[in-house]
């Protein structure tokens, strides 16, 4: 294997990422330095693209090498890709790469345990969700996953899925709807509390949730809408990292440089940010140990994001056209 950021020379083809292969790594390549065995699944996470594995997975994966707790990570996806098709052939490892310069640094993520394709129906992702371990959920759904109207963070009504829902409870396809759903099967069997808590990029993101999923909760007449309000928290969040798609030249350079294949490697800069409004429901992942910011108000943050981060990327955006 070659040293940090030069090109691997090999006639065979690469091995594919997975558990057999971590110990026969380079050095280069940093892995997991906790016991993936001995983790027990505490949070699931919903949308596992190329953001979560680059910010809240990892962010997770430093509290495990810091020996805070075992929250072992179950990823669900309920629209496409088909994570079995990449990370479950991988035991739910990746690769996340960040690149300066002509300098390339690998990192094996071990965080996620378990992944969950729950396209084809909701009840895959219904039996994670509901199960007495979880105590928290995170999600990272894009802004069109609330099903919401943008300018009162209103449930729509009108929404296909929502309408789909609306008839059909217990089968429900959108977010809110699998939500309401897992919370009102938590309610009936078990009655432990968890978190929801959003990653997306939406001002107010757990406010937003709370009203979408209690929409939904108070048409079922079963008492699951004060259940929710006393047992389930909808902390707001912000946060920030740029993680492109990943391209095949992103496959490439994991084999040019450290020589084995990973169909699920993500890429990075190295600045990260997350701020989460300090309202939970139960045990919390302690991300506040590994560089995340608990706050009593997360608005502040939000406008600094908007209006400085955002904003200067914009206008180098247009400077650039």
């Amino acid at each position: 294997m070659g040293r940090r950021g030069e090109p691997v020379s090999t006639s065979t083809p690469p091995e594919t990422l997975g558990p057999e292969l971590i110990s026969r790594l380079s050095s280069s390549v940093q892995k997991p330095s906790y016991d993936r065995a001995a983790l027990v699944p505490g949070m699931a996470h919903i949308g596992v693209g190329a953001f979560h594995r680059c910010h809240q997975a990892e962010y997770t994966d430093d509290l495990l090498s810091r020996r805070f707790d075992r929250w072992g990570v179950v990823g669900i996806n309920i629209r496409a890709p088909y994570l079995s098709e990449t990370l479950g052939w991988q035991g739910g490892l990746y690769t996340r790469l960040i690149r300066e310069d002509s300098q390339v640094e690998a990192r094996i993520i071990g965080s996620i345990v378990r992944v969950v394709d729950s396209q084809e129906s909701a009840a895959p992702a219904l039996g994670v969700l509901a199960s007495a371990g979880i105590e928290m959920v995170t999600m990272t759904v894009t802004e069109k996953g609330y099903c919401h109207i943008p300018s009162s963070g209103a449930l729509d009504l009108a929404h296909p899925d929502v309408v789909h829902d609306l008839a059909n409870p217990l089968e429900p396809r959108s977010v809110p709807g699998i939500l309401a759903r897992a919370l009102e099967l938590r309610m009936a069997s078990h009655s432990r509390p968890v978190t929801l808590l959003s990653c997306d990029n939406i001002p107010t993101n757990g406010i937003i949730l709370e009203n979408v999923v209690q929409a939904l909760a108070s048409r079922r007449g079963n008492g699951l809408s004060d259940w929710i309000a006393a047992n389930v928290a909808f902390p707001s969040a912000m946060v920030d990292r740029i993680a492109p798609a990943t391209s095949e030249a992103d496959i490439e350079t994991v084999e040019q440089h450290f020589g084995y294949r990973d169909a699920a490697v993500v890429v990075g800069e190295p600045f990260r940010q997350w701020v989460i409004e300090q309202k939970f429901a139960g045990r919390v992942p302690r991300w506040d140990r590994v560089g995340a910011t608990f706050v009593g108000d997360v608005t502040p943050f939000e406008h600094l994001k908007m209006r400085v981060l955002n904003g200067a990327q914009t206008t180098l955006a247009y400077l650039g056209v």
